[in-house]
């Protein structure tokens, strides 16, 4: 069996992926990972029984329908599947009622849930059939959990870890003033709702800022590492805070990690705070910078932290952690509120979906169709998909995605390197227990032409008798 696994964002999503992967490979099928922009050029090419898709959204309909109508079993892991509204366009009633309402029911497979909540309000609108709706709980937070934990870099350095959470008014992707506002329309939210939101988020961004700013100039002698979200721009940042010589703004690298690394991680309405307390370190939500509609727009990050209620509140927190840290009760918390959002914190949310794609029968021949690449398996292509499709057909889509990037310096951090693939597989393996050398990951190649492309394929050799 061959399995097409779609990433968004690697430096988010990319560890999670490859431990599916390795899962797969245990279970005998093969894997392709296949960066989220070239899905349309690459999956016609890959010959896939399956594809586990990043999100299932009004942005992708098409495309997937053409996936399923060609004869592949769409299944949704959500990048975006825990830290949940309660009102709008992705609290789990208004999720449960767009794949039910929009067309995804009908082409989907499978959909793989991070949590019970969502589960339950798919399994309450009777979204899909109860056989189609998998409580696995996500790969990524696999790594949090003590069985894996020691792949992380878990060498404590002190600093305090801010992370950010302002894509959408700080975007690094978006250039074109208020497309996030439009792209969340799209999605179900509510126009004013939204003109609400973002007019309190800029303000509330502005602050946070500022209270940085101050924490960094009031405690000199701590270290502050600035992580800006994923889909944030940087620059902001360094504008607002390089003036400070104990302040660090560094997006690189693992949020998993550099939580483990940290004293404790300080943040508005942040996910992170999950992961926080998964690692059990300590999470602070800056909750005097909230306004109504910003502190209502996700409250689980607040429920899962330590509130400071004033900047001097802050810092005593900052002053005793040690203390504050002892009497925070992250399993209390854990149970009380992550799990329904995230399930359990057992490291094997990567094999129960393993599990559930292998065991899958196949209805059609694997998927293979160069018409469909040079259309970017759209039903109506535009010109500039058609000629992304020439020019993937001619060059390959390893060349063509890296020609992209001159033109689009952002996209450089959607890119998967072979090399860095392999790294992590070997290191999992090893952890395991396992041979790595029975593990390989290198450049895919078009069944048809053996072009080569942008997607990672993952196998596991046959073992010597």
């Amino acid at each position: 069996m061959r399995i097409g696994w779609v990433v968004d964002h690697p430096k988010r999503d990319l560890a999670g992926s490859v431990l599916a992967a390795y899962q797969l490979a245990l279970r005998g099928a093969s894997v392709v990972i296949v960066p989220m922009y070239e899905q349309g050029v690459d999956v016609p090419r890959l010959g896939l029984d399956a594809l586990v898709a990043n999100y299932a959204r009004a942005a992708n309909l098409d495309l997937m329908r053409s996936f399923a109508k060609a004869g592949l079993a769409l299944y949704v892991l959500d990048t975006e599947g825990g830290v949940l509204a309660e009102k709008g366009g992705n609290s789990p009633p208004a999720m449960a009622a767009h794949i039910r309402n929009s067309g995804y029911a009908d082409i989907l497979s499978g959909y793989f849930f991070w949590g019970g909540k969502l589960h339950q309000a798919f399994n309450d609108n009777e979204t899909m059939k109860p056989e189609q709706l998998h409580l696995t709980g996500c790969p990524r937070f696999d790594f949090a959990a003590p069985r894996w934990r020691a792949l992380l870099d878990g060498k404590r350095r002190g600093y305090l870890l801010v992370n950010a959470n302002f894509p959408l008014v700080n975007s690094r992707f978006s250039s074109t003033p208020g497309a996030e506002r439009e792209a969340m329309v799209r999605a179900g939210w509510d126009g004013a709702y939204l003109d609400r939101f973002l007019a309190d988020l800029k303000i509330v961004f502005a602050n946070y800022l500022v209270e940085v700013g101050r924490l960094a100039a009031a405690r000199p002698d701590r270290t502050i590492l600035v992580r800006p979200h994923p889909f944030e721009s940087e620059e902001v940042y360094r504008d607002a805070l390089g003036r400070h010589s104990n302040v660090i703004i560094d997006g690189t690298g693992s949020v998993l990690d550099m939580i483990q690394n940290a004293a404790a991680v300080i943040h508005l309405n942040c996910g992170t705070a999950i992961e926080a307390v998964l690692l059990a370190t300590l999470p602070i939500q800056l909750e005097y910078l909230n306004t109504p509609t910003t502190a209502g727009h996700a409250r689980l990050p607040a429920r899962v932290s330590r509130a400071a209620l004033s900047f001097d509140d802050l810092l005593a927190i900052i002053d005793d952690l040690d203390a504050e840290t002892a009497k925070f009760d992250f399993a209390g918390i854990h149970a009380a509120n992550v799990d329904a959002f995230f399930h359990r914190n057992d490291g094997a949310a990567a094999e129960r979906i393993a599990d559930i794609l292998v065991g899958a029968e196949r209805s059609r021949d694997p998927f293979v169709s160069l018409s469909s690449a040079l259309r970017g398996t759209r039903p109506n292509p535009s010109p500039g998909q058609i000629a992304k499709g020439t020019a993937s057909l001619l060059l390959g889509s390893a060349v063509t995605e890296k020609l992209r990037t001159l033109s689009s310096p952002a996209r450089r951090d959607k890119r998967i390197a072979p090399a860095s693939v392999a790294a992590l597989l070997k290191r999992i393996a090893i952890h395991d227990g396992r041979d790595p050398s029975l593990f390989c990951a290198t450049r895919a190649r078009c069944k048809v032409t053996g072009m080569p492309l942008a997607s990672i394929a993952i196998e596991k050799r046959r073992e010597p008798a």
